[in-house]
């Protein structure tokens, strides 16, 4: 293959090659990935072991760079002509940016903040943006969506997101448990001491007809299943985790309730809705004589069938 070679390492024998047509112009025609970072490059026989192929040199150039364990990319922070100040990122600044500066934390693997620095040189005028707004430009570009959040299902992945979407503790979350009996409640937690996001499970049948705001659930029987401060890395692992677990797999019939004056809400109405059927049952009169003659008819019926089995027997 004709190619020039733009850059190369020593010291790991990496070679920063692009395809060529007549020996000087990129092949942009008949080659979807002309920017190749060849490993084991030979300049004797112009070949090499392995390559990766780029369609845009800028994310070759990230790749070069890794690939020669350089720890700072592009111009390695010197500066040039008139220059009196440069600025530079590395791949451990866009791993911060993960869990302090976006919306929600995302997991810093490899894979992430190689899809997070594609985004960030793609964008243009990234390096302006930076000199002039740091942190909120990267925090501004990065598309938390198109990342892995490292959990199982989509339910769990909204809970996650909804979980640091919580401002205040006048907002709450609900949703039905798997099976019904009982009810979720996210919120952000009363006593800072114990920190600003818990879940609550309350059982239907300690549900009853007047009000209950989140200061009332544990005091009707209902417990906490998860309480942490959310922007702390033993947090996020927590919350991550807790997404991952059964409590979240009907989260996508979850209710929002919140107080726009600044009171704890009254979250009874909306823990009857999604609780309704338990609770019905729950509170059913239950008629002693009806329960007798179901367990009467019950026991005839087992004892025919008995005697019938019998009888068929050859």
């Amino acid at each position: 293959m004709e190619h020039i070679v733009l850059e190369y390492d020593e010291n790991t024998r990496t070679a920063l090659v692009v395809a060529t047509s007549g020996g000087h112009e990129p092949v942009l025609s008949g080659h979807a990935s002309p920017y190749i970072v060849a490993d084991g490059y030979d300049f004797e026989s112009r070949s090499w072991g392995a390559g990766h192929y780029f369609t845009d040199i800028a994310q070759a150039k990230i790749d070069y760079e890794r690939s020669c364990r350089h720890p700072y990319p592009l111009a390695e922070g010197k500066l040039r002509g008139d220059e009196f100040c440069t600025i530079r990122w590395c791949r451990d600044d866009v791993a911060e940016a993960f869990s302090d500066f976006l919306s929600y934390p995302v997991p810093a693997t490899e894979k992430n903040i190689d899809a997070a620095i594609g985004q960030l040189m793609a964008h243009d005028g990234f390096q302006d943006r930076s000199i002039e707004d740091g942190w909120e430009t990267i925090s501004a570009i990065i598309d938390e969506d198109a990342l892995d959040l490292g959990i199982s299902t989509k339910q769990g992945a909204d809970f996650y997101r909804d979980a640091f979407g919580l401002s205040s503790f006048t907002e709450a979350v609900v949703w039905p448990s798997s099976d019904r009996d009982a009810a979720f409640v996210m919120t952000s937690a009363v006593d800072s001491e114990d920190g600003d996001l818990a879940v609550y499970k309350i059982d239907a049948g300690l549900i009853g007809d007047g009000e209950i705001t989140v200061d009332d659930i544990e005091r009707l029987g209902g417990k906490r299943e998860l309480c942490v401060y959310k922007h702390g890395l033993d947090g996020i692992e927590a919350i991550r985790a807790f997404a991952n677990r059964v409590a979240v797999d009907r989260f996508d019939e979850r209710f929002g309730v919140n107080n726009l004056y600044g009171e704890l809400p009254d979250l009874a109405p909306t823990l009857r809705k999604v609780t309704e059927g338990a609770r019905t049952a729950a509170h059913k009169p239950r008629d002693p004589q009806a329960i007798a003659a179901a367990a009467l008819s019950a026991a005839e019926g087992g004892a025919k069938g008995a005697v019938e089995l019998v009888g068929n027997k050859r």
